[in-house]
Order: C-alpha cells, then sequence, then structure tokens
C-alpha cells in the first residue's frame, strides 16, 4: 500500500472555525463584537448606542437531534423506486472506509444514492429546479410488482455503540410527496425522525453531493452554497447583525418618505381650500423645513392669523340684536304709561295739591277763629257746618287726583327706564365699522338718549326691528361660512394631525437613521474581516483538495470567499490560469468544474461539528481525465480515514485509479436485469477470486474431462494474469513514476501471458522474463508456457486439477511478491 501523506498534509485536516485567534483569545463573534465597539472611539455615544442595541444575542444549542451521536450507514434498500424494481438491499461495510458501487448506466446504482438521500432528506437533488411532470412523474419504478408498495430504506449506525435505526419512506399515493416516514429502533419501538437527524446539521453539512450538485456548479448556482457556509461558521449573527443596522436605515428612510409623500398630498389639497387654517398650513408645510410647532398651534386653534379670521366670525355668528318680543312689552307698557300720564294730566295735579291746601288753610281759619264768616270775601255764616263738610271731601278729592297723577308720571319714568335698559352699546368689537349693521346698531344705541314716552316707544320698535333682521342676516351669512369651513376643514385636520405624528416620527427617524447609517459604515469592514478570518481555515482545505484534483492543471484556485449575506450572497472564487485571474465558469472544463463541486462540497461536509460519519457521492468521475481521476482516488481515500465514503461510478477509472495507487476499497457491483431486477455483488480480490473460481471447478469430481482441460487452464491464466496487472501497475508507478494514463496504455499493449509477466517482474514486456520466473517461482515457467500455447497434459483427475490451481496459486502469489504485494495488501478487495 502507498504510504499516506503525513497527517499536516492531509486534504481535510479539520481546522475547527471555532480556534483561538492569533492572540490566542476565544470568545464568542458577539462578545468580539462588543470588544471591537468598545474599543470605537470614532463612534458617537448615540451611534455606539444604536449598534448595542441592535446586536443579537448569540444563538446557543442545536436543533435538539440525534443526541446518539455519529451516524453511519449500514445498508439501503429500495422497491419500486427509481430503476428498481423488487425489493433490492445494498449492504455497506460498517466504519470509515472507502466504498465505491459500480456500474453501468442504467444499472440502478444511482437509484440507491438517491433512495438513500430521500430516506434521510425527504428531498432528491435530482429533481430540485426541474419540471415535475418530466422528472417527479418517473420516481415509480415501471416494472413494480403488484403489491409492492414502493419505499426507500436506510439502516443507520448510531452512536459509539452502532445502534441499528432503520429509517424507511414509503409512498401511499401516486405523487412523490405522498409518504409516510418510519423511524425504527433495534427493539422495533418506533422513534421520532428528529432524536436520529439532525435536521440543522443536515442542513448545514449535507453529506450528500448528488450528480445534479455538480452540476449546479456549472450553472455558477452558489447561492444555497453561501448560505449553508454562513450558518456553518456561525455567521448568522453577522448575517442578522448586519441586517438589523440595514432594516433600521430602511425603516427610518421608509418613515421619511412618508412624512415627504403626505406632505406633497396635503400641499395639493390645501391649495383648494378657502379656509384661513389652511393658508396658514400652507405655509407651515412649505419651506425647506416644515414648521411642525406652527402645525400643532393650528391643529389646536391658537395660531394668531388664521384664528382672528374665524373668531370675527364667530363673533357674527354668536351676534344677539335686540329681544323683540321682551322690546315689543317694554315699549307697550311704555305706551300704556304714557297714555295713563296723559289723562291725569300732570300739571291738574299740582292744581289740586294747591287748591286742596287752599281748602284746609280755611278749614284750619274756620276751626281756630270759630267763625263762620269768610276772610275773603266777608260773607257772613259762609263757612258752616255743611260747607265744612264739602270743603273736608273736597280736600280729600283732590289729594286723591294728585297721588295719581304722580303715579302715572312715576310709572312714564319706570317705562322709559326699562326701554333704556333693553337698549345695548354698540359692540367693542364692532365699534369703527362702516358696515350697515354698525350704523343701525348706532341707531339703536341713540335711543338710550330719547326721553320722551311716544318718541321713544316709536324710535325703540323701528331700530330694534332693523337691528334685529340685520343681526339675523349677518348672522346666518357668519354661521354659513364657518360650516363650509368646518365641513372641509375637518377631514384636512384629520389628515393634518396624520402628518404632524409622521412629521413628528420623520424628525425622530432623519436622526436614527443618520446615526444607522454611520453605525453600518463602520460595521461592514469588521463583518468581512470576520466572515474571512472564519472561512479561511475551510478556503484552505478547499485549495488542498483542489490541488489533489488537479494537480496538473494550469487553472489555480486562490482564496474562496463569501459575498453578500444570506438570500443574497455569492460564492467568489479567485481563480488564475497561468498567474492570470479569470473568471472560474469561463476558463474551467467540465471537469475542473466537477474539482470545483468536490472542493466545496468536502470541506462542508467533513466539518468536525458534523454527526454524519458517511458521504455519498454520485459519479465526481465524469469529464474527469486521468490526472484528476487519480487525484479524486487520493482525495477520497483521505478523507475515508475517519469517514464512511461511498461513491457511485458508472466509469472504471476511478477502480483502476484506487488499484494503481494502492488504495483499499469494498468494491460493489450493481447490475440490472430484465424488468428492474437489480443485483449487488461484492468484488473481492481478483487474483483471489479467479483462484477461488478455479479451485471450485477442480472440486467438482463430475466436471466432464474436455471441460477440464480447456477452462481450467483459462481460468489459472487468469489468475496469473490478474496478478502481472497489479504488480506491473504497482511497479510503473512506484519505480518509474508513471501515472494512471501511462499505466494504462502499458498494459493495453500486452497480448499474451509472457508479456503480463516480463511487464510484471523486468518492467519491460518485450522480455524474455523465463530466468526471472524461475527464480521466484522454479517450474513456473513452464506453466507460462502451457498458458500461452494452450496446451497442457490432461486433467484426468481431481488430484490434477488441484496440483494446478496450487502450481497457479504459488506463481501468482510469488509475482505479487515482487511488487511489495501481499495477499492481505490486495487492491480492488473488501477491507
Amino acid at each position: 500500500m502507498a504510504e499516506q501523506p503525513p497527517e499536516s498534509s492531509h486534504p481535510l485536516t479539520a481546522h475547527d472555525p471555532y480556534a483561538p485567534d492569533a492572540s490566542g483569545s476565544v470568545g464568542s463573534l458577539r462578545e468580539l463584537l462588543l470588544a471591537r465597539l468598545d474599543s470605537a472611539s470614532g463612534l458617537a455615544p448615540e451611534t455606539r448606542e444604536l449598534l448595542r442595541e441592535l446586536l443579537p444575542d448569540e444563538q446557543t444549542g442545536g436543533s435538539g437531534g440525534s443526541p446518539e451521536g455519529t451516524v453511519q450507514l449500514r445498508s439501503i434498500t429500495a422497491a419500486g423506486w427509481r430503476g428498481i424494481g423488487p425489493r433490492t438491499t445494498l449492504e455497506l461495510p460498517p466504519g470509515p472506509g472507502l466504498v465505491i458501487v459500480a456500474g453501468p448506466n442504467g444499472s440502478g446504482k444511482s437509484s440507491f444514492a438517491e433512495a438513500a438521500e430521500t430516506a434521510i432528506t425527504g428531498r432528491n437533488s435530482r429533481w430540485e429546479g426541474r419540471r415535475a411532470r418530466d422528472w417527479q412523474g418517473g420516481w415509480r419504478n415501471l416494472h413494480t410488482p403488484d403489491g409492492v408498495t414502493p419505499e426507500v430504506c436506510v439502516e443507520l449506525s448510531v452512536g459509539e455503540r452502532g445502534e441499528p435505526v432503520t429509517v424507511r419512506r414509503t409512498w401511499y399515493g401516486t405523487k412523490v410527496d405522498e409518504t409516510r416516514t418510519q423511524v425504527m429502533g433495534p427493539d422495533g419501538a418506533e422513534r421520532k425522525w428528529e432524536e436520529v437527524i439532525d435536521a440543522k446539521a443536515l442542513d448545514l453539512a449535507r453529506p450528500f453531493l448528488p450528480y445534479s450538485e455538480l452540476g449546479s456548479m456549472i450553472n455558477g448556482t452558489l447561492g444555497s452554497l453561501h448560505d449553508a457556509f454562513f450558518r456553518l461558521l456561525g455567521l448568522e449573527l453577522l448575517a442578522e447583525f448586519d441586517a438589523r443596522v440595514k432594516d433600521v436605515d430602511t425603516e427610518c428612510s421608509q418613515t421619511i418618505k412618508q412624512r415627504d409623500t403626505l406632505t406633497a398630498k396635503l400641499l395639493d389639497e390645501l391649495s383648494g381650500l378657502d379656509d384661513p387654517r389652511a393658508r396658514e398650513a400652507a405655509q407651515a408645510l412649505s419651506g425647506t423645513k416644515p414648521d411642525l410647532g406652527r402645525i400643532r398651534a393650528l391643529l389646536e386653534s391658537r395660531t394668531p392669523a388664521a384664528e382672528a379670521e374665524l373668531a370675527r366670525l364667530r363673533q357674527y355668528a354668536g351676534l344677539t340684536g335686540p329681544d323683540l318680543r321682551e322690546t315689543a312689552g317694554a315699549v307697550a307698557r311704555l305706551r300704556d304709561a304714557a297714555a295713563t300720564a296723559e289723562e291725569a294730566r300732570y300739571g291738574s295735579a299740582e292744581d289740586a295739591r294747591r287748591l286742596a291746601r287752599l281748602l284746609e288753610a280755611a278749614l284750619e281759619h274756620r276751626r281756630r277763629s270759630r267763625s263762620a264768616h269768610c276772610p275773603v270775601c266777608g260773607s257772613e255764616d259762609r263757612l258752616d257746618r255743611a260747607w265744612s263738610e264739602r270743603a273736608r271731601a273736597e280736600v280729600e278729592r283732590l289729594q286723591a287726583q294728585a297721588a295719581d297723577a304722580e303715579a302715572a308720571r312715576q310709572a312714564v319714568s319706570v317705562a322709559v327706564r326699562a326701554v333704556h335698559d333693553l337698549v345695548q352699546p354698540v359692540p367693542v368689537w364692532l365699534r369703527g365699522e362702516t358696515s350697515g349693521l354698525a350704523a343701525l346698531w348706532q341707531e339703536w344705541a341713540w335711543c338710550r338718549d330719547v326721553t320722551h314716552p311716544r318718541e321713544l316707544a316709536d324710535r325703540v320698535e323701528r331700530a330694534a326691528a332693523a337691528l334685529d333682521e340685520a343681526c339675523r342676516q349677518v348672522r346666518d351669512e357668519a354661521a354659513g361660512r364657518l360650516a363650509e369651513y368646518d365641513d372641509a376643514w375637518q377631514p384636512t385636520a384629520v389628515r393634518l394631525a396624520e402628518w404632524l405624528a409622521a412629521a413628528q416620527a420623520a424628525e425622530a427617524a432623519a436622526e436614527r437613521r443618520r446615526h444607522a447609517r454611520k453605525a453600518r459604515t463602520w460595521l461592514r469592514p469588521i463583518i468581512d474581516e470576520l466572515r474571512e478570518e472564519r472561512l479561511r481555515p475551510f478556503a484552505h482545505q478547499s485549495q488542498e483538495v483542489w490541488q489533489r484534483l488537479c494537480e496538473h492543471s494550469s487553472v489555480t484556485l486562490g482564496s474562496v470567499t463569501l459575498a453578500g449575506t444570506p438570500g443574497r450572497g455569492r460564492v467568489v472564487l479567485d481563480v488564475s490560469v497561468d498567474d492570470r485571474s479569470a473568471p472560474a465558469y469561463s476558463v474551467m472544463s467540465q471537469g475542473e468544474l466537477h474539482s470545483l463541486a468536490l472542493s466545496l462540497f468536502l470541506p462542508r461536509a467533513t466539518h468536525p461539528a458534523s454527526p454524519f460519519g458517511f458521504l455519498v457521492i454520485d459519479d465526481p468521475v465524469q469529464s474527469m481525465d486521468p490526472d484528476k481521476v487519480e487525484g479524486l482516488a487520493r482525495v477520497l481515500d483521505a478523507c475515508a480515514r475517519d469517514r464512511q465514503v461511498i461513491v457511485f461510478t458508472h466509469d472504471t477509472r476511478l477502480q483502476q485509479a484506487v488499484a494503481h495507487l494502492g488504495i483499499q476499497a469494498t468494491v460493489l457491483r450493481v447490475t440490472r436485469q430484465s424488468n428492474s431486477v437489480v443485483s449487488v455483488e461484492t468484488l473481492t480480490d481478483p487474483v483471489e477470486q479467479a483462484l477461488a473460481e478455479a479451485r471450485a471447478v477442480s472440486l467438482d469430481p463430475g466436471l466432464p474431462q474436455d471441460v477440464a482441460d480447456h477452462v481450467l487452464p483459462a481460468m489459472c491464466r487468469v489468475a496469473v494474469e490478474a496478478a502481472c496487472l497489479e504488480t506491473a501497475r504497482r511497479r510503473l508507478r512506484d519505480e518509474h513514476g508513471f501515472g494512471l494514463r501511462a499505466v494504462e496504455e502499458r498494459v493495453a499493449s500486452l497480448d499474451r501471458t509472457k508479456t503480463y509477466v516480463a511487464l510484471a517482474l523486468l518492467g519491460d514486456g518485450r522480455q524474455n522474463a523465463r530466468d526471472a520466473v524461475e527464480r521466484i517461482c522454479p517450474g513456473g515457467w513452464r506453466l507460462v508456457e502451457a498458458f500461452n500455447s494452450g496446451a497442457h497434459a490432461p486433467l484426468p483427475g481431481v488430484d490434477d486439477r488441484k496440483r494446478l490451481v496450487a502450481r497457479t496459486a504459488a506463481l501468482a502469489q510469488a509475482i505479487r511478491r515482487t511488487g511489495g504485494i501481499g495477499a492481505a495488501d490486495s487492491t480492488g478487495g473488501a477491507r
């Protein structure tokens, strides 16, 4: 076996992306970002606080699956699935190692690969992105026997104790997604899928590389790979942090844009309103910076300009003139009092009082003088008793007349004052106006200067009626205008209030956006730095795998970087041809693109944190030249040191490369017969296999003589030539440094057993190898000549046949020993 490279050169050496940095410190991404933030002296306190606010918490814990540990494959079974009809099982050797599942196109080998992927993941990469009618419609095998339920099944080996767990998906309908999944433990008890398969790990370190994914590299569809690496490296926190800061910027911009949109709509609306508030609002909204205080005061009706005009209208709308009913009553009472006073004649009342006083004086004279004579005319006995009684009655009448006249006069005075009290002066806010209302009100006010009852009554009556009519007209007009204003203004006021809230939010958003943009400017280079630091070990692994696969290629794979964020990112490949940079997809051959896919897949799938101890790779050899196939064999061998590597291929060159390099591998051959009957056989050591078949024939006592004479020597010749080919390939590789292509060209020219022996023992198929054969196995040359000539002594008995097989085995083992190959070291056999 070829010497293994030292551990340090292992192309898949596990680099821990969470290892200490160059300074020896270990910390989570959040801690690293907080440390950077604390030391960022150029950031404003508000920006620093915003970054702390937006920094996500570190995600802890896994998906809660696969508590048992590492998962490997024991077997893959399919029935009625793709190219497999009757139930067939592909048994796999346990533990790390390379398994090659070979078979021609259409043999059903890829159906096993897809069965494993579908059973474990629930999806088939082959169908993704394809039209369902063309691809998903062919999931069911056409030759499925009646009564056979289509199914795919994997038996897993879980945990350190290798506990067997079976995952089976069966179809109950005709659609590819009409499946049931059943997970069974070794005791037959049903278990949950997530208890066995870590869904998060399955997404991050997916152990399946189907040919369709190899093909996707040709199309450059690396977005999903970018996202997987992002999560695998624990960079989701960076992506979320950057997204949060960007979202703040976006949200603030949207808030400001919303304010601007509302401003434009409001200005258009306000221009169509005949309202002082609308004019003032338009002024407040115009200009480089809207006046929020003015808008706020306007909504609260505290703006002087608009409020002055509206207050004037409110005064007119609330104007109350004379109370015509009360005025009419007062005027009527005034007129009644005036009429009563006129009847009472105020002057006769004075005369009555004077006459009453004279009569009282005469009566007082008679009483004092005790004389009946008149002191005025001298008449005698005129002032007698009768006269006294008449005089006293007249005094009483005259006094009553005087009292009535005084009461009438007082009533007129009260009535006049009552009318004057109803007359209100011109309102202060109306004074100085020249309107008809002001003139009428002035006429009304002047009534207070009129004292003559009848004139006052007439003027008050006329002025009150005219003023009341004028007030009604002005009041109705003002109320109508106010109603019009309010009807048009109220919806606008509502939208203006909405604008005010949006504008206040926009003011805060503008300040927050300014800090968010400064935060993002500070954050982006740090994210790039941390991302590249985490990715570097994986990029190094990819370069190592590429170098193994494309050792003689003129294309060099340099750095592998991640650009963008999940959902919008891509993997950036630094590719050069003869030291000149070039775009990867335009300069790489299909074989190189397949090698590139492997270079990116293997570091991800072999991440040390992955619970999957197996890899399933389908058809990686296509389009690869012999040098790349040889490099692939080396890469797979290195990967198989600590993982179960299962490779499905129809190309025999991988087996040839494995044999050429002396790599131990289990080779399983898949064949397909009619009606989709698929069978699997293990290919053992070709020399031992040929000898075993010869022994079986030699031990058959019923074998006819003519058959034994022809068939058995031919079978022995196959065993010797297989030993020669094995030894020749090893010698040409190790001693002469031939590559796989050169070796195969040399062995392809061999036509007889002697040339096989010469090439194996002497390195040249044209030389005579008699002496070399005799040195390692006396009598061996005669056996070789018998093979070449086709002649052989008759083999009449079982002992002779056994002897032939024994001699053949001795010669084969001697040839193999010259190449440093023991029976246990044979290539292509089971481990």
